[in-house]
């Protein structure tokens, strides 16, 4: 039986989403074991040919979202990747796992309707004791999550199941 490695700050986000830093050839038999169908990338500068072989190797699509800075468009494009179910699952990476990957994950748990003591906890549990933080923290606090389509069809249960959906009554119903 393989070892598996998983990369530098991993943690499964939700059932089909995943969070890390950039992987090595190490942890190439831990993400072959996640199945996955999508790796967003936050910052391509980061990426190397022996991911980009291995992901090509693996029929594994590769997103780049290219940006170094945290910016609305950053974000905002990178949430459209994840709330898309066709796309999981998917692993979301950075250089490494901290801040870019952070905020992006804290913007998902806000359109979640996480609160926002519970959205922070989780940004610093991976953050550490960064200089940004409380930058990040303001941007997720005003970062506007109608930016985000959300169409039931396509998207991922965990999206779902914090919405309040009304019940249709028709006169067969009563019946």
């Amino acid at each position: 039986m393989e070892t598996l490695f998983p990369p530098f700050n991993y943690c499964a986000v939700e059932d089909g989403l995943h969070r890390a830093g950039l992987p090595t050839e190490i942890n190439f038999g831990f993400l072959k074991s996640l199945e996955l169908k999508t790796v967003l990338i936050l910052s391509s500068e980061d990426l190397d040919e022996s991911l980009t072989s291995f992901l090509n190797e693996n029929n594994i699509t590769l997103k780049a979202v290219e940006h170094t800075l945290i910016t609305e468009e950053m974000v905002t494009e990178s949430l459209k990747v994840i709330v898309d179910k066709n796309n999981l699952p998917l692993i979301i990476i950075d250089k490494t796992g901290r801040n870019l990957n952070g905020v992006v994950v804290a913007c998902l748990r806000k359109l979640q309707q996480w609160a926002f003591i519970s959205i922070f906890e989780e940004y610093r549990r991976f953050s550490g004791l960064s200089r940004l933080q409380q930058q990040h923290e303001q941007f997720v606090e005003v970062f506007d999550t109608d930016l985000i389509p959300i169409e039931s069809q396509n998207s991922p249960n965990f999206l779902l199941r914090n919405k309040i959906v009304p019940i249709r009554r028709d006169s067969k119903s009563l019946l």
